[in-house]
């Protein structure tokens, strides 16, 4: 058996034990929500498991498609991801206006157009940066277009606002572009361009700017830090072994919206120290192994599209991971493949799909590229 196709593997099973917990924490997690909201213990579960089931098929279709064709896809993808981000500012439903409407008889679901467009910017990225080869060193002709594009979508998700998936989304797509052949220095000169940028959107939206202040001042307990603090003495309650399933305290109304943004915390009050780290094993296991396909890649788009998608779900990860743990401002971003939510599941096992398609082309195909000197670095940290 080839690496990739035993790294393909890997991720294939990683992935679905994730989904696994994710379904056992959210009942766990939502049971007393579940029960106040809608006299229904099991309403998050039973939603939970539909969506899971649903993107597993999606999954395992996508595993068998070829290559090539994302390539051709991937202008189309992107537009209808721009289409569905402007349809949000005029028929978005939800706390924050951020999700589309779908018809009755998918009333059950949502459908989050940021969690969609930032799959789709990794395939465009993985395709224009193999035609742009040759040009993508060169500031004007090269960087400048991509850039411009990127921060098009990134705007758009800035404005609805979304702050904190707008900076998950410009960090993929600008570790992609530095990946694919740009020059360190432009990149160095669009972080610091965009220092000002996030500045007046934190001015414009109070809220980001109460949780960054929040974030820089600890103290504000049972106001502003009220969420971080419940999480923090969930993971504290749960010691090196936890509580045990279904013994979580904080469940009982003390964290808002705990199946969502704060899964991890009750991952560590019922399953303790031994949990949280073994769930961060998982991702570390699963960004090597998916970097692992990278570099067996049979070509350099597969190469671009590996690494795009390992990002996507890292980078989401570690933001998560970070804001539970309070060391990182809150965010709003869910765990992947663990957090309720339909968009983020779908979109995330449509991303280890292709992911896994790559690893499948890789056992098929010889490989037929030597990679840039960005290439072979990247690969060699990563690993």
């Amino acid at each position: 058996m080839k690496a990739a196709q035993r790294a393909g593997m890997h991720v294939l099973l990683i992935c679905l034990v994730l989904v696994g917990l994710g379904i056992v924490m959210v009942y766990s997690s939502s049971s007393v929500l579940a029960t106040i909201k809608f006299a229904d213990s099991s309403f998050f579960l039973e939603r939970q498991i539909i969506r899971a089931g649903i993107g597993i098929l999606i999954m395992l279709v996508l595993i068998c498609v070829p290559l090539r064709l994302w390539a051709k896809l991937s202008p189309y993808l992107l537009l209808a991801g721009l289409g569905s981000l402007v349809l949000v500012y005029f028929f978005g439903e939800g706390p924050a206006k951020r999700w589309l409407p779908l018809p009755d008889l998918l009333s059950s679901f949502s459908f989050q157009p940021s969690e969609f467009v930032k799959l789709a910017l990794v395939i465009y990225l993985a395709d224009v940066l193999v035609r742009k080869e040759d040009e993508i060193q060169d500031f004007k002709t090269g960087f400048m277009p991509r850039l411009l594009l990127i921060g098009f979508v990134v705007g758009l998700i800035a404005l609805q606002p979304d702050l904190g998936t707008a900076l998950a989304v410009s960090t993929i797509a600008l570790v992609m572009l530095w990946v694919g052949g740009g020059r360190s220095l432009h990149l160095l000169y669009t972080g610091l361009a965009a220092l000002p940028i996030v500045g007046l959107s934190l001015y414009f939206s109070p809220y980001q700017l109460k949780r960054v202040l929040s974030f820089l001042n600890r103290g504000d307990a049972q106001g502003a830090d009220y969420q971080v603090s419940q999480s923090l003495l969930a993971l504290g309650n749960g010691g090196g072994i936890g509580v045990g399933i279904g013994d979580s305290m904080q469940k009982q109304q003390f964290l808002p919206e705990p199946h969502t943004d704060f899964v991890f915390a009750f991952i560590g009050e019922e399953l303790g120290l031994a949990g949280t780290l073994s769930v961060i094993g998982l991702f570390v296991a699963l960004a090597i192994h998916g970097f692992r396909i990278a570099r067996e890649a049979p070509t350099r788009h597969g190469f671009l599209l590996a690494t795009g998608i390992t990002l996507m779900i890292s980078v989401y990860a570690v933001l998560n991971i970070g804001v539970v743990t309070g060391m990182l401002p809150t965010t709003g971003l869910p765990l992947p493949f663990i957090s309720y939510g339909g968009s983020s599941m779908f979109w995330n096992l449509s991303g280890i799909g292709i992911l896994v398609g790559v690893a499948r082309d890789s056992s098929a195909q010889p490989h037929s590229w030597q990679g840039s000197r960005q290439d072979r670095s990247f690969v060699q940290k990563s690993l």
